[in-house]
């Protein structure tokens, strides 16, 4: 599988997560954190609730496609350009 395969492979694995975390009705965006190499995170607000064991498995995937979800965020989340230095969004 060619790099470029893989980078559609894992957007398409994080737009699902996406729709998944907004059809529980939970909240997705980026918020700077300077400890991480990426210099933001990705939050989730809503998770409390779901049942623990559940909010716990959506967030290892949140973490596991943190990369993937930084690029389908900036078209739904418009806070993550800010974060991420391009400028003011349009």
């Amino acid at each position: 599988m060619s790099s470029y395969d893989e980078v559609v492979r894992r957007r398409g694995e994080a737009n699902t997560l996406y729709r998944k975390l907004r059809f529980l009705r939970l909240e997705a965006y980026a918020e700077p954190d300077a400890e991480r190499p990426a210099g933001y995170r990705v939050v989730v607000e809503g998770l409390k609730s779901l049942n623990p064991d559940h909010a716990d498995r959506l967030m290892r995937l949140v973490r596991d496609n943190e990369a993937a979800l930084a690029e389908v965020l900036p078209k739904r989340c418009p806070r993550l350009r800010l974060v991420r230095g391009n400028g003011p969004v349009p």
